[in-house]
């Protein structure tokens, strides 16, 4: 499981969390919902209301998109490791990516 990897957890740590037997902390919902682009508010709502909210601000200009559902098991995974990186770490990814790449920026 790609989050329990970022968030540095076991699979049954990240179970009991998703399934409500435990609570995660403070710091681990903030990450969370940094890792899932989403508020810690729209985070902590039931599915309903959070779908609700997302139905709402959804533009249909935004459309094309790709959510993080979307992707693959890789993809998931690299991007919440980048979204959970604090500035710095992230500039550093994306300076690796554009060598590998042979991009300049």
């Amino acid at each position: 499981m790609e989050i329990a990897k970022i968030l540095n957890c076991s699979r049954s740590t990240y179970t009991y969390y998703e399934t409500g037997k435990t609570t995660p902390s403070i710091s681990v919902l903030k990450l969370l919902a940094k890792i899932y682009n989403v508020s810690l508010m729209e985070l902590l709502m039931d599915e309903s209301e959070a779908g609700q909210l997302r139905d709402s601000s959804r533009s249909d200009s935004f459309d094309h998109i790709k959510y993080i559902y979307d992707l693959s098991a890789d993809e998931r995974l690299l991007v919440g490791i980048f979204r959970s990186a604090t500035p710095e770490e992230q500039e550093e990814i994306l300076q690796s990516a554009n060598d590998i790449c042979g991009l300049k920026k």
